[in-house]
């Protein structure tokens, strides 16, 4: 189920034609929907990858973690605010589970930097590992999903999971929304949604290791290149 077709042109110049708006919004009022916000790093290139999965409706990037209200991207540049730049996804969960969601998160990027200092710095890096949540349930889920993550590496993580209000979520400046999509001057169209697999052989950051879950796994038959870290899918 891809939502990317409804999302409009990446260029603030472009808008969604009237029908494709009407089916959104027909959609939006009757579609179950969560939200998370994950750091990864650079906020561009995870918006990026995270709106190619199956089940996402929207994202926007911003800054959260930090000690100060509407913080700007010089602000957070400036490492005195303590923001992490994340990507804020909303998906329907019948369609992209969270659990699933966090697991290709986890396979993404690097989760074991716990000793790294500055743009990665646990708890302070802008470029911080990181799961923000606005419920207890979905909080629950995260945890299960790093503990899951860090059995199948067998080292320590350091992405930081918390639970914020809605309004701690600062969204960036216009010019970093669907940075990359512009920059490759992508119309609405032009990126599609991938499955799973395909995501995973895009974006995983491990060539052969560990794809799945406790309830899910599936053990690639080549991991002579695998350095440990998990690559995971449902």
């Amino acid at each position: 189920v891809s939502w990317l077709k409804f999302s409009g042109s990446p260029h603030p110049m472009e808008e969604l034609n009237k029908s494709m708006e009407i089916i959104r919004s027909v959609l939006c009022q009757n579609v179950k929907s969560e939200s998370i916000l994950l750091g990864a790093g650079c906020f561009w290139h995870v918006e990026f990858a995270l709106r190619r999965l199956p089940g996402v409706i929207d994202t926007k990037v911003g800054y959260a973690g930090g000690s100060f209200p509407s913080p700007t991207y010089d602000d957070v540049c400036n490492k005195k605010t303590n923001h992490a730049e994340v990507v804020k996804v909303t998906f329907d969960p019948t369609v992209l589970d969270p659990r699933r969601l966090l697991d290709c998160f986890f396979a993404m990027h690097d989760p074991t930097m716990v000793k790294a200092h500055g743009e990665y710095a646990q708890f302070s890096g802008q470029y911080r590992s990181c799961v923000f949540v606005f419920s207890n349930h979905m909080e629950e889920i995260a945890k299960c999903a790093l503990e899951e993550c860090r059995r199948q590496l067998g080292k320590m993580l350091s992405t930081e999971i918390s639970v914020l209000r809605m309004d701690e979520f600062w969204e960036a400046e216009a010019r970093h929304q669907r940075h990359d999509e512009r920059v490759m001057k992508k119309a609405a169209g032009d990126v599609e949604t991938l499955m799973d697999v395909d995501w995973l052989r895009t974006y995983g950051k491990r060539a052969s290791s560990i794809w799945g879950t406790s309830e899910t796994i599936m053990v690639m038959c080549d991991d002579s290149n695998d350095d440990g870290m998990a690559r995971m899918m449902i």
